[in-house]
């Protein structure tokens, strides 16, 4: 029950938030469906007839899934900053349940909402641009929210390195937009650009919902398995940050 109570209480402060930042995340959306029609119309132009379908098509879902990547790597980092910054970091470590646990449901929330929005916005752009995809919601969220597990791990590992060096905006900023050129490499059949974080469930779902490309079983036990291991490994990271940042009383600064 205290787990449970933990989400609940997670899950209304996000919403107390949407509500209070109305404006914020209304802006947020408008400003991300702009850039994408921007990006779309502008390869569409340039192009021109040597633009494949399947390419515009794969563009679109692959501006869907960078978003979600985007978010969940933001998650832990970001809140680590965002506690700082209104100094209620160290208020966070006298819950009973631990800050870790904290970290997690503001994470798993906030990919909830964020699946909400990214949505949304595959709705949004499908209309717009007239390429209207068959997706499977049932195959995709699943598949989707395994995949950005493994980016939780890594926002945990930026959230330690937070605990001591508090701004890490740069580290985040670069690691966002890297993400566009991992999500291009080929990673099936397996081979060692499987092993980069979320790129192998990204290109599941982009095949299957673009080229209809099936997979098989291990194939899927595979991608959980990494992503499982790079959040094992984030919450590793994030203590070791974690004692660090205790031991040089760093969690009241900033």
């Amino acid at each position: 029950m205290g787990l449970l109570n933990v989400f609940i209480a997670e899950v209304r402060m996000l919403l107390w938030e949407l509500k209070r930042y109305l404006f914020n995340t209304g802006a947020m959306v408008v400003v991300m469906y702009v850039i994408f029609l921007g990006m779309f119309w502008g390869v569409k132009s340039i192009g021109g007839t040597g633009v494949s379908v399947s390419s515009l098509d794969s563009m679109v879902i692959g501006y869907v899934l960078w978003m979600s990547a985007l978010f969940s790597l933001q998650g832990t980092g970001g809140v680590v900053q965002s506690e700082s910054e209104r100094g209620t970091l160290e208020q966070l470590y006298l819950s009973p349940c631990g800050a870790e646990v904290i970290f997690f449901f503001k994470s798993v929330t906030a990919t909830l909402f964020n699946f909400l929005v990214i949505t949304l916005m595959l709705y949004l752009t499908m209309i717009t641009t007239g390429r209207v995809l068959s997706v499977d919601l049932l195959f995709f969220y699943p598949v989707l929210f395994i995949s950005v597990l493994s980016l939780t791990g890594i926002g945990f590992m930026l959230g330690g390195i937070g605990l001591i060096h508090k701004r890490i905006g740069a580290v985040n900023g670069i690691l966002s937009f890297g993400l566009i050129g991992l999500m291009l490499l080929p990673v099936y059949p397996l081979n060692g650009y499987s092993f980069i974080p979320f790129i192998a469930g990204a290109h599941t779902i982009n095949e299957h919902i673009v080229h209809g490309t099936s997979f098989p079983a291990w194939w899927y036990l595979f991608v959980a398995g990494n992503s499982i291991l790079y959040l094992c490994i984030g919450l590793w990271v994030f203590r070791l940050f974690e004692r660090k940042a205790l031991r040089r009383n760093k969690m009241g600064q900033y």
